[in-house]
C-alpha cells in the first residue's frame, strides 16, 4: 500500500541541487537493487519515527555537528498508541530516486527548480513496496498546498493555541485528537474569522509604534487573505532593501477552516494560569 511522505520544498531542492554539483555519486544498496544506473538522485530512508532523504553526492554534504544534511518528512505522532505515520517498515526501509531520469511530467530536478518560481511549497513523495527500490518520478508531486494532516479517521476537538509565530496570542481552533507533529507541537485548523483576527494582531505587532517592543525584521510573519486564499510571508532585511517572500499558503478545507502552520508553526496549547 502506499505511503504518502510530505516534505518541504526548502528542505528538498538544496539536496538536489548539492546532488546535481557533485562530480562523483555513491552506490546505494537501494540503487543497486532496483538495477539504477549510477548518477544524481536521493535516497529515502524511513525508520520506525521517520522518514528523510538524502543526496547520494560526493563529498557528502554535513552540518557543522557532523551529521549529514537531510530533509525530514513532517508528519504526524499518535500519543496514546505510540504510532508514526511513516512510510517504512522492517522490509522495506530504503529506496532511490533518480533526478534526472522522467516521464511525461519530466524529471524531478526540473518538477523542483520550477516549483520554487510558481508559489508551491510542498513536495509529496509516494512510497510503494511494490515499486522495489526504485521511486519513479510519477511518484513525487510538488504542491501549494498540504491537503493532509492526519489518518481519515482521526477526530478534532476545540481548543486554544498559541505560538511565538504569532507574538504569543491565543486563538480558538480545532486541534487533532490524540495527534501532534512529529516535532512535538499542535496541529491546528482556524475558521475564517479568527484567521482575520491573526492578520490584525500581526499588522497590528508589525506597525508597533512603541519602538522599544517593535519586532525585529523576520521576528513574525505577514499573513494576507486574496479570496480564500490564506498566504503567508516571510520578512527578509538585509540592512538596505526589504523584501517579501511566500513561505506558505492554505485553502479552505471542506469545513471551511485553514490548517495554518500546521507543521511549520510551534502551535501549543497556553500555559494555565
Amino acid at each position: 500500500m502506499s505511503h504518502r511522505l510530505w516534505f518541504r520544498l526548502d528542505d528538498v531542492l538544496p539536496l538536489a541541487e548539492h546532488a546535481l554539483a557533485c562530480p562523483v555519486h555513491r552506490i546505494t544498496g537501494a540503487q543497486a537493487r532496483g538495477l539504477t544506473p549510477l548518477g544524481a538522485g536521493l535516497i529515502w530512508t524511513g525508520t520506525s519515527t521517520g522518514d528523510v532523504l538524502v543526496s547520494n553526492g560526493l563529498h557528502g554534504w554535513y552540518s557543522e555537528f557532523g551529521d549529514v544534511h537531510t530533509a525530514d518528512a513532517r508528519t504526524w505522532r499518535h500519543l496514546s498508541a505510540d504510532r508514526h505515520g511513516v512510510a517504512g517498515r522492517s522490509d522495506y526501509f530504503q529506496g532511490f530516486l533518480p533526478l534526472q531520469a522522467g516521464c511525461a511530467l519530466g524529471p524531478v530536478i526540473g518538477m523542483l527548480r520550477d516549483a520554487r518560481h510558481s508559489g508551491r511549497h510542498w513536495v509529496t513523495v509516494d512510497i510503494d513496496p511494490a515499486d522495489g527500490h526504485l521511486i519513479g518520478s510519477d511518484r513525487v508531486r510538488v504542491v501549494e498546498h498540504r491537503d493532509q494532516l492526519i489518518p481519515a479517521d482521526g477526530r478534532w476537538i476545540p481548543a486554544t493555541v498559541t505560538s511565538t509565530a504569532v507574538a504569543g496570542a491565543a486563538y480558538p481552533a480545532l486541534v487533532a485528537d490524540g495527534y501532534i507533529s512529529d516535532s512535538g507541537h499542535e496541529l491546528p485548523r482556524f475558521d475564517r474569522a479568527t484567521v482575520e483576527q491573526m492578520i490584525a494582531d500581526l499588522d497590528t505587532v508589525h506597525a508597533n509604534p512603541n519602538r522599544r517592543s517593535d519586532p525585529m525584521p523576520g521576528e513574525y510573519p505577514h499573513l494576507r487573505l486574496t479570496g480564500d486564499v490564506l498566504v503567508v510571508f516571510d520578512e527578509h532585511d538585509d540592512g538596505e532593501h526589504v523584501t517579501y517572500r511566500e513561505s506558505d499558503r492554505f485553502y479552505p478545507d471542506a469545513g471551511g477552516r485553514y490548517a495554518l502552520g500546521a507543521y511549520t508553526w510551534p502551535w501549543q496549547r497556553p500555559n494555565p494560569a
